[in-house]
């Protein structure tokens, strides 16, 4: 229900990881040679399983939100994965540390901590403010850059909230459609990303089948 790269495997092989969020809360490692993996127990976040949206948009599926940072971190751990808890409004800190010895290492679970705050409101999805683009063989539109914010997309009330790594909030901003036939209120954000160079947000919206089915909104970066 999300996904986000971790990188490569420390293992050594430097085939690639996916760190993969369940509707039950659990993350597993998806390690691109070695297969599945789990890395943190059910409920580690806050599980969507048998959650919906409110009427009339409860036909589509909630999902998490996911971004890693491999930055700012303090040992033993060694990234850090922000996933978002749309029915709780609070965002997850997951701290991921390495265990095992070569060539069996793996990333494992550390500490759990939240971020709250009455800006947020059914946060469906995150993305960086400025991806990591150094190297694309670690980092990918998941990745935070080095001390970067990051967006959040809220579902509830279609604002996006853009907030220090530490939940402490920058701004605000609503989103509207410039179109007469297409009502703001008959939609709602469902996904978020930002372009490579960091100047446009894109924005995923879903609607009432009788008004609009869903689509892309291009806006300013903030």
């Amino acid at each position: 229900m999300g996904t986000a790269f971790l990188g490569p495997s420390p293992d050594g092989t430097c085939k690639a990881v996916f760190a993969v969020v369940t509707a039950d809360g659990a993350i597993v490692q998806e390690h691109t040679l070695k297969g599945l993996d789990g890395l943190a127990h059910a409920g580690t976040v806050r599980p969507i399983l048998g959650g919906r949206w409110d009427p009339p948009l409860d036909d589509v599926e909630p999902r998490f939100g996911v971004i890693m940072n491999p930055y700012n971190t303090k040992a033993p751990v060694v990234q850090q994965l922000f996933v978002s808890e749309p029915f709780h409004n609070t965002i997850a800190v997951i701290n991921l540390v390495v265990f095992g010895t070569a060539p069996n290492q793996v990333f494992g679970l550390g500490s759990v901590s939240r971020i709250s705050s009455d800006k947020l409101n059914l946060p469906v999805d995150l993305t960086p403010v400025k991806r990591e683009v150094d190297d694309v063989k670690w980092a990918s539109n998941t990745t935070l850059e080095e001390g970067s914010d990051f967006y959040v997309a809220n579902r509830g009330d279609n604002t996006i909230v853009r907030m220090h790594q530490d939940g402490s909030v920058v701004e605000v901003r609503r989103v509207s459609i410039d179109s007469g036939s297409v009502p703001t209120d008959h939609v709602s954000l469902n996904g978020i990303a930002t372009s490579t160079d960091g100047k446009t947000i894109y924005v995923t919206v879903t609607g009432h089948p009788s008004q609009i089915q869903g689509g892309v909104l291009a806006m300013p970066a903030f």
